[in-house]
């Protein structure tokens, strides 16, 4: 099996991927953290604060790997896709959370589409490890998941290399927080999947407009990656002689 800094190599370099893929490890008991991976915010002057998805951007922009718990965070979307459980009751949520021009439209909406993207139990997770994914590695510090900021024609072609000998299909994920869409329900599908993000997953990660977001379970990346350079990448349609339908405006002027 390739290591993470192979594959991460792989994906980069075949890919001309902007920015480097990062990797997350969820923990289950403080012990498993291995020794030299330090706390976020250890290095700050003060009490330091965040949320998951910019804890994520920190990972893509290059930080080294650190790791997260429940009191570092915020926002009570991130904490519940990390598995730390929730900060505040549901309902004392929605006030700030249900509304014109806010999240959500109804109670009943938020609730559904927590419970679409498969939550993980109450508490589940102690830690989260946060890093590129070149620095993780086959032992210790494996990663769980991967995910990968690209280009839409970039995420094509990765997803094409996953299904290259399979004929697997992915399925996108949508309408609800990122954190979430791209944590626990890739964890429990087990499957890849891409996602155009939401408001704010998408600025603390800062994934621009013209860009998605991939996650992979770790153990199936390399399916995509060893089949990267397999794929047709040129398409022969312009051997073809397409006749095309062209827009109103042109066909009047054209007969007149």
């Amino acid at each position: 099996m390739k290591s993470p800094k192979e594959l991460s190599d792989m994906l980069v370099s075949i890919e001309n991927l902007e920015r480097k893929p990062i990797g997350i490890k969820f923990i289950k008991s403080m012990e498993e953290i291995p020794k030299g991976i330090r706390k976020f915010g250890e290095r700050a002057q003060g009490v330091a604060k965040s949320m998951l998805c910019a804890m994520w951007g920190d990972a893509f922009a290059g930080a080294d790997p650190f790791y997260t718990v429940k009191s570092d965070h915020i926002c009570g979307g991130g904490t519940i896709a990390a598995g730390f459980g929730t900060t505040m009751p549901i309902e004392q949520a929605a006030k700030f959370m249900i509304g014109e021009n806010l999240v959500y439209g109804t109670l009943e909406g938020l609730k559904r589409a927590m419970e679409s993207t498969l939550p993980f139990k109450e508490g589940e997770f102690v830690a989260q490890i946060i890093s590129p994914l070149e620095k993780m590695d086959l032992e210790a510090l494996r990663p769980d998941l991967v995910f990968i900021i690209c280009k839409p024609y970039q995420g094509q072609h990765i997803l094409r290399a996953y299904g290259f000998d399979s004929g697997e299909i992915v399925h996108g994920i949508g309408g609800t927080s990122t954190c979430e869409m791209v944590s626990s329900y890739v964890m429990h599908t087990g499957k890849p999947t891409f996602t155009l993000g939401d408001l704010g997953g998408n600025t603390g990660m800062n994934i621009k407009d013209d860009e998605v977001l991939l996650a992979f379970p770790f153990a199936l990346l390399e399916i995509a990656v060893k089949n990267l350079t397999r794929i047709c990448r040129n398409s022969t349609m312009y051997k073809h002689n397409l006749y095309h339908e062209v827009p109103s405006e042109l066909s009047t002027s054209t007969s007149v």
